[in-house]
């Protein structure tokens, strides 16, 4: 079981937003309305700041301005969703070895895993690379499936709230399992071409061997 974080395992909207605003505001940029920084959650954190507005050549800066704040401050203004620990447990008991797939930096990733206890969970913990060498999520995937001794993607399943995570399993010919109380929505995931929809975390366990 490969699972994102950011809208799948965790709300990290307040402290993502923050952390942009911090960093448009850093660059002298216009911070565009709320709702606007919460759609530009999700991919990798070059392509948000793209997408807020941040013109290539000032790209590097903003990622170094957003980890500023978001590397000390940003990782723990998040919380859990409910009903996670108990999917991740659930799914353990079924026999299915878990690992993180997520376009959050490695260090912010095993910062919050620890923060809230979850890193024992895992048998792998795969994220982008702070360097930017692997940042998409098909790249990210292709490093965490090979961690895992490259299992038969029909023996795979993604979990994830966004459209970058079904498109990024479909790459590996892996079913993607929408995650609706992320940040994508319903309609996102589906039109993303998403095996199927789960609308809780305790709804995944028993979706996972649906195709």
């Amino acid at each position: 079981m490969l699972l994102d974080l950011d809208g799948t395992v965790w709300d990290s909207e307040e402290g993502i937003v923050r952390s942009a605003v911090h960093a448009l505001e850093s660059l002298e940029r216009t911070v565009p309305p709320r709702a606007h920084l919460v759609r530009a959650i999700g991919p990798p954190l070059h392509l948000m700041l793209a997408h807020l507005g941040v013109p290539d050549e000032h790209l590097d800066a903003g990622v170094t301005a957003y980890r500023e704040r978001y590397l000390t401050t940003g990782v723990f203004e998040s919380e859990l969703y409910p009903g996670v620990t108990e999917m991740l447990d659930r799914l353990a008991d079924d026999g299915h070895t878990l690992a993180t797939a997520t376009s959050k930096g490695e260090v912010p990733t095993h910062t919050m895993l620890d923060h809230f206890g979850l890193t024992d969970r895992f048998a792998v913990v795969g994220a982008a690379t702070m360097d930017g060498t692997a940042t998409t999520k098909s790249q990210v995937l292709a490093r965490t499936l090979t961690a895992l001794g490259d299992p038969r993607p029909d023996r795979c399943r993604m979990v994830g709230d966004r459209h970058h995570d079904v498109e990024g399993a479909r790459a590996h010919g892996i079913d993607c399992i929408g995650a609706t109380w992320g940040y994508g929505g319903a309609e996102e995931l589906r039109d993303a071409g998403a095996a199927v929809l789960a609308h809780h975390p305790a709804d995944v366990p028993g979706l996972v061997d649906r195709r």
